[in-house]
């Protein structure tokens, strides 16, 4: 019985290699090795009879279909995507870094987390590799390395070599999310004649992994209360002016975290002109916002009165309301406001919450609120999207789950 010849547009091995075409006359990109079991390369004829060939970096053939049909999609909308030379890695970031309003729209701590991220991400693949050989096959080995930690990479003004301690999921997550918006960029960025940087993204499609069980504590009334009774002992205990000043403006930043559900960043750049004591509102400063949004928020009576007992023991009436113990000009030190509520826990005898000191206390303003409106609680707590609020912070738990389950609205047929 006679067999069907293959079609050039099928998987099919010529002298024991695998090849295959996509498109038709005029738009046709060509898969095919050039050893046995070697990796795939890629050939598109461009405007005037001359060829394009570039290796595709992996010898998986589902790979290499996935690669040459983004390929074909782009240059089916006449975007005319193929360019010559490799685009290293470092080249990507130098630009992206520069050109990319996604990048520089954001505040200078972002920035700075990006760049400790792209020097994991050179250590590993290499200031000189292509990007557009990148593979699923590269994204799972990093994402390996990464977990267990042991990647070399420059750190600091120094540039000296360390290693990367192993970590969760959610950071290499965080660094494979900061690669694929570098790659979908680049491929928005314009050549003359219209052609874009970067051909195709090579990454398109390839999925990260996202945390199974991440870590969102929650803190509870008691372990505010504690914690609030804790520090006016610790208050009481300073012989120094000084000290006394310090825990008067813990307390206080403790007290607003719990009443208003702001990121601990909000809290600390508050000044006493923020705070309406008239009409009992506090205005959260863009500049000091996650999202650099400006917000308006009215408090309650007793957050007003409790403001204005503090500010009466700190004995300011203007400024910052934690203003910094050495300069005046400033807020204190974000990292001084962790050391002081961890010291402020041992004392109350409670211990570190897994995953968080601040931020377990906007999760339980949200959390206790889950019967209001989702958009009021949104504009309240300081989230642009009701998304996050319910992803990240909103958590089930076992009083409302047992309303769920014993007050049911029973379903009955229509008479």
């Amino acid at each position: 019985m006679a067999t069907r010849k293959s079609r050039r547009t099928e998987w099919h091995q010529l002298g024991g290699m695998w090849t295959r075409t996509f498109g038709d006359r005029g738009t046709r990109v060509r898969l095919f090795q050039r050893r046995r079991d070697g990796v795939f390369w890629r050939d598109v004829w461009l405007p005037g009879g001359t060829r394009s060939r570039k290796s595709l970096g992996t010898a998986d053939r589902h790979e290499a279909e996935r690669l040459g049909k983004a390929l074909l999609s782009a240059l089916l909308k006449d975007e005319t995507p193929i360019t010559t030379g490799p685009i290293t890695l470092v080249q990507l970031w130098e630009r992206y870094q520069t050109e990319a309003s996604l990048f520089i729209d954001n505040k200078p701590l972002t920035k700075l987390n990006a760049e400790c991220r792209v020097a994991v991400l050179l250590g590993f693949f290499g200031a000189d590799r292509d990007v557009r050989s990148l593979t699923a096959l590269d994204q799972e080995a990093y994402s390996v390395k990464r977990r267990g930690g042991g990647i070399p990479y420059r750190s600091g003004k120094r540039a000296k070599v360390v290693r990367t301690n192993a970590v969760r999921q959610r950071s290499v997550d965080a660094d494979l999310s900061l690669l694929h918006s570098m790659l979908k960029w680049a491929m928005t960025v314009r050549l003359p004649g219209n052609r874009r940087w970067l051909e195709y993204n090579p990454l398109e499609g390839v999925r990260r992994v996202r945390e199974k069980n991440p870590k969102r504590p929650v803190a509870t009334w008691e372990r505010f209360h504690r914690t609030c009774v804790a520090m006016r002992k610790l208050r009481r205990a300073e012989t120094t002016d000084e000290g006394k000043r310090r825990w008067l403006k813990i307390e206080l930043a403790l007290i607003l975290a719990e009443a208003t559900g702001r990121r601990l960043n909000s809290i600390r750049n508050l000044r006493w002109e923020d705070v309406d004591f008239e009409r009992g509102s506090i205005r959260w400063r863009a500049e000091a916002d996650k999202k650099g949004q400006e917000w308006v928020v009215p408090i309650t009576h007793d957050v007003v009165n409790a403001l204005r007992v503090f500010q009466r023991r700190l004995r300011t009436i203007s400024g910052w309301v934690f203003q910094a113990e050495v300069r005046t000009d400033a807020p204190m030190d974000r990292y001084l406001f962790d050391k002081w509520l961890r010291v402020a826990e041992d004392a109350a005898g409670l211990p570190k919450l897994d995953g968080g000191l601040w931020h377990p206390y906007r999760r339980k303003w949200a959390t206790e609120r889950k019967h209001h409106s989702l958009k009021d609680v949104a504009a309240a707590g300081g989230w642009k999207d009701v998304e996050t609020l319910l992803t990240c912070y909103q958590q089930a738990d076992a009083e409302t789950m047992l309303a769920v389950v014993s007050e049911p609205k029973r379903l009955r047929e229509v008479v």
